[in-house]
Order: C-alpha cells, then sequence, then structure tokens
C-alpha cells in the first residue's frame, strides 16, 4: 500500500487533468498524447478499492459520456476532439469500464452505474451479436464487425456485467458467512470474500492461499515428490531401458544380460528417441498484437 500510493501521487500530480489521465513523458512528466485509451478505465474502480470514491466516480462519469457518444469504448479516444483517433476506433467488447462499475457499485450503490451496465448489455446485444457469439466492433464511428470474438469477453466483460447485477453473488462475501474446513495440516476457513481476480477475472480465494502458506513450500514439495515418486515405482508399467556407453553399433553386457540371453531372453539395448512425456508438434503461425490488432509474420 505504501508503494501503491507513492505512485498515486505521482499519477495525481503528472497525468490528472480535469478527471482525465493522459499520456505523459515519463522523465519530464509532460503531456506526449491528450487521448484516453480504453484499457485505462479499470482505474476508478481500484480508486474506489481504496476509498478513493469522489474522485473515481468523477473519472468513472467520464468515461461513461465517451460509451454513450459511440455505444463502447473506442481504443483511444482523443479528448480534445471529443472524437476516436485513426486506426483505433474499434471496440473488442474490453471490460475494464464494467469491471469498475462493478467495484463502484459495491462501494457506493449509485444507479448510474446499473445504467451503464443495462446500456453496455443493450449495446452488445445490439451491435456485435452474431449467429455464432459476440463478434469484435472493429468501427465504433458506423458498428462494423470483425471475423473474431476476444476470450475475454466471455472470461471477463460477461463476468462482471452478471457480477454488477447480481448483489448476493457469493463474490461479493462481507466475510459474515464462510466455511471451516478440517485438512491434513489444520483448520482452514474458506469462501470468506474478499476475491482477487486474475488478469482473465477467475476468482482466486486469498483465504485458500493463506491456508496452503500454513506449512512451508519446499516441505510440501518434497512430500509431492516423494509420493509422486512411490506412485511411479509402485504402478510403473514401463521398464528402464539399458543404453549402450560404447560407439554407435556396440554393445555392452553385464553379467545379468548374458545370463538372461542365455535363458532364452533378449533385453533391448537400443537407446529410445521418444519421451514417454511428449507433444505433437504442431506448425502454426506466429502473430504480433499491438495495441488490439494482430499482424502476421508475413506482413
Amino acid at each position: 500500500m505504501s508503494m501503491f500510493l507513492e505512485y498515486n501521487k505521482a499519477i495525481k500530480n503528472y497525468t490528472k487533468f480535469d478527471d482525465w489521465y493522459l499520456w505523459v513523458q515519463m522523465y519530464k512528466g509532460t503531456v506526449s498524447m491528450p487521448v484516453f485509451q480504453s484499457l485505462e478505465a479499470y482505474w476508478p474502480g481500484l480508486q474506489s478499492l481504496i476509498g478513493d470514491v469522489d474522485n473515481a466516480m468523477r473519472t468513472f462519469l467520464n468515461y461513461y459520456t465517451v460509451w454513450k457518444q459511440f455505444g463502447g469504448l473506442p481504443e483511444f479516444y482523443n479528448i480534445p476532439q471529443g472524437y476516436t483517433v485513426d486506426k483505433r476506433e474499434g471496440y473488442p467488447l474490453r471490460p475494464e469500464l464494467i469491471e469498475s462499475a462493478m467495484y463502484l457499485y459495491r462501494a457506493t450503490r449509485d444507479p448510474t452505474l446499473l445504467e451503464l451496465g443495462r446500456d453496455a448489455v443493450e449495446s452488445i446485444e445490439k451491435i456485435s451479436k452474431v449467429d455464432c457469439g459476440f463478434a469484435t466492433i472493429k468501427d465504433l464511428r458506423d458498428h462494423r464487425l470483425d471475423n473474431r470474438m476476444e476470450s475475454f469477453f466471455l472470461a471477463e466483460t460477461v463476468k462482471y456485467l452478471y457480477l454488477l447485477f447480481d448483489p448476493d453473488n457469493f463474490i461479493h462475501n462481507d466475510g459474515s458467512v464462510f466455511d471451516v474446513v478440517i485438512t491434513p495440516y489444520g483448520e482452514c476457513v474458506l469462501n470468506a470474500g474478499g476475491y482477487v481476480f486474475n488478469t482473465e477475472a477467475h476468482p482466486i480465494d486469498p483465504a485458500a492461499l493463506h491456508c496452503c502458506r500454513k506449512r512451508k513450500e519446499e516441505q510440501w514439495e518434497v512430500e509431492d515428490l516423494m509420493r509422486e515418486f512411490y506412485s511411479l515405482k509402485k504402478n510403473k508399467k514401463f521398464p528402464l531401458k539399458r543404453t549402450s556407453d560404447h560407439g554407435e553399433g556396440e554393445s555392452a553386457k553385464d553379467p545379468e544380460d548374458a545370463s538372461s540371453e542365455k535363458g532364452g531372453e533378449k533385453r533391448n539395448t537400443k537407446k529410445s528417441t521418444h519421451s514417454l512425456l511428449s507433444c505433437p508438434s504442431q506448425s502454426f503461425n506466429s502473430k504480433l498484437a499491438v495495441l488490439g490488432q494482430v499482424f502476421l509474420d508475413n506482413t
């Protein structure tokens, strides 16, 4: 928190202008681009988590005006001109503004945030819905669509919309309800709330993380390795094959090999070229994604 507050102070001093946050030069702090990028729309939600609700709402309302102007957030929005930036007019159904609405609604219960949720649902249904899913909006100016749907639309955007309109969801638990679980390592309190979302909004229970850290991680790793070793030893189906230390075409025999051959059995001494754990190689086209736009390797 101490680190974040230090960064937050610099952000306010150098990038904040009239409740917008502009791009600035890293070393001088001067404005480099007077734009709003849609990925920045998570910021009001983060502000709400530290109690800076008033500033968060003012910035959120700025972003909401952009949504109402186009029916979505363009990748880049030129603030002085009040319009999209060339070649950044698309909206790939990103979740950041809706994420902020969810967190801010938990903090304020302001119905304006539900209005944003309603507008988002209606815009996405009307503009981007196709027979097989929800397409990226290639250009918000005329609502042309692209032939793609990003994974984060289902993982994040729809999930945050659902949570915005479901105030009693277990994700919103305030700690008043929880489960006590007895494990081999002691008693754990789980499902008490305070969930942390990872990059694509998969919820992580911090209480479970705390419980798992009660014993030394190294000790757990050793125990897991020992269990795996004895499990493999018990269920081993593939005998290890001996490999020759001599040159190619030569074979070395030890007394056990000789005795087995005499008994009419032959052991394979040829070195195996295939791992028991392997994946088939698959051809692919390398791609480079820059600000949401994908470029093939031949461009």
